[in-house]
């Protein structure tokens, strides 16, 4: 008996053609690699059974002076809180959504689509997507959208002891802004100021009222020194970082008298979107035009095993609903982008295990997503309205799974050499479930990359360790097909084989 193992190594390689990613992973959905073995990623659930109003496209999370969750939802219509249980639209007066300027209209989509003379309801022009910035200041939400341009705050505990019933802007906060965020020293920085694209303006420390520059306090402005626009900018360490449309600059502490100088920390590397910027607190990592990129100190680009399948389908005109996600507990962080005609929101998604360095692929509709901290569990929000509790339950008993099961494919693997074949007899198992079978395995076979393929059929694994099989092949490859049901792992899969003549 000659056992040959077949289980290719963790991750999942999409670049080139299948033969040339011969004994790897080359396609799958709904799994992870976790301590190098195949595993089905988390169920999710709906934290309301009713949808918000738009698609979801910002999401932030905290806890208030008393230590209750505020959980802060940006939809392309409104703003949403969630707090002490209850969920409270505080989207501001006259406030600026991303719908407000869809091009629908009597020409806005193809001929011949829809009534004549009825107004469309879907468009095929092109809509630049709007961001939303959310931050809080002590236990007050800080939130501005990119369309709008004001800086809001909502309170949990206003002046009468109650929550507020909807944002309102900060006084004396200059408008035209494109992000908001309360850096460490205590300043509301506004970013884009005064439609000014390449400003960044800060109040005085410790008063977000106070922005005119005196003596006597820290208020203050500078200037990115790029040719771009300074579209966003995220906490990272001491410093802020500063996202535009050409790289990113670095915004720092220097103390009195200028408070924040700022200095160029990357070209080249700009964001596909604001929300796929992604913070795991030891670095930073973004999605870009054509390429991931991270940053800790210094920008490089990350090699990306699935580089092809992210930018040879994104859809280039919705690119702006693109989002990634930190899933601390896993070590992972989630990429979503839009292929299709999707413009509004992510249908497909990549994992990428820092930790390991490995990636995974996968479909889902998601717009936006917030790692566990405030919340037990990642959050996340998809293209309906509804908010979902990720890693909190198993793949059967969440929303819209539909007919999506957790699966992994290989490419081919070669079990003979030349033109020379072998018979497999038996499939020796090696896996991991509650109930056995938790996984199905089925093969198909080709003697040539481009030949004919055949299937060979599929196979379950039960408690006495052995699975007869009867084919004969030179090159195969593996589908492992995974239970909804339960967790699962799939370790170092064998097959038992015997050499066979020249075909």
């Amino acid at each position: 008996m000659a056992l040959f193992p077949i289980t290719p190594p963790a991750g999942i390689v999409k670049n080139g053609t299948d033969y040339a990613n011969k004994g790897r992973w080359v396609d799958g959905d709904l799994v992870r690699f976790e301590n190098g073995y195949l595993k089905p990623i988390g169920g999710w659930q709906k934290l309301r059974d009713t949808a918000l109003d738009g698609a979801i496209i910002g999401l932030y999370g905290y806890k208030d002076n008393a230590a209750n969750n505020v959980l802060a939802v940006g939809t392309r219509e409104k703003v949403y809180v969630l707090y002490d249980g209850t969920w409270t639209d505080i989207t501001p007066t006259s406030f600026v959504n991303d719908a407000s300027d869809d091009p629908l209209g009597y020409g806005a989509y193809q001929y011949g689509m829809e009534d004549y003379g009825d107004a469309r309801s879907q468009s095929g022009l092109v809509l630049q997507m709007g961001y939303f910035s959310f931050d809080n200041w002590g236990e007050d939400l800080i939130f501005t959208f990119s369309k709008d341009g004001k800086i809001y705050k909502w309170s949990p505990d206003s002046a009468g002891g109650t929550p507020d019933t909807i944002g309102t802007a900060v006084t004396n906060a200059p408008t035209g802004n494109l992000g908001a965020l309360v850096t460490n020293e205590r300043h509301l920085v506004a970013i884009g100021s005064a439609d000014d694209p390449r400003k960044i303006a800060w109040s005085n420390r410790e008063d977000r009222e106070n922005w005119t520059s005196k003596a006597n306090n820290t208020a203050g402005d500078l200037i990115i020194p790029t040719g771009g626009r300074a579209l966003f900018g995220t906490k990272f360490r001491s410093d802020v970082i500063i996202f535009s449309d050409t790289g990113i600059n670095r915004m720092f502490y220097a103390g009195s008298p200028f408070v924040y100088g700022i200095a160029d920390a990357g070209s080249n590397c700009k964001a596909i979107s604001p929300k796929s910027v992604v913070s795991t607190g030891n670095f930073l990592a973004w999605m870009g035009e054509n390429a991931f990129y991270v940053y800790d100190g210094t920008v490089r680009e990350l090699p990306c095993d699935v580089h092809d399948f992210v930018f040879d389908t994104i859809n280039e005109p919705g690119r702006a609903a693109a989002w990634g996600g930190h899933n601390s507990n896993f070590n992972e962080i989630w990429w979503g982008f839009p292929t299709g005609e999707s413009q509004y929101s992510s249908n497909k998604y990549v994992i990428w295990n820092y930790n390991a360095n490995v990636w995974s692929i996968g479909t889902m509709d998601r717009g936006a997503w917030i790692d566990q901290g405030a919340f037990s569990y990642p959050i996340a929000g998809d293209s309906d309205g509804f908010v979902y509790e990720h890693e909190s339950t198993t793949l059967s008993n969440s929303p819209n799974l539909n007919s999506q099961v957790p699966y992994c494919q290989s490419g081919p693997i070669e079990i003979a050499s030349g033109d020379r074949l072998v018979q497999v007899n038996q499939i020796i198992p090696d896996e991991e479930a509650n109930t056995l079978p938790g996984v199905t395995i089925s093969f198909k076979g080709k003697f040539t990359p481009l030949g004919a393929e055949t299937d060979y059929g599929s196979f379950t694994f039960e408690s006495d360790g052995y699975t007869d099989a009867r084919f004969t092949a030179r090159q195969i490859q593996m589908k492992v097909t995974g239970s909804t049901t339960q967790d699962f792992q799939v370790g170092n899969i064998r097959i038992d084989t015997k050499a066979r003549g020249k075909r």
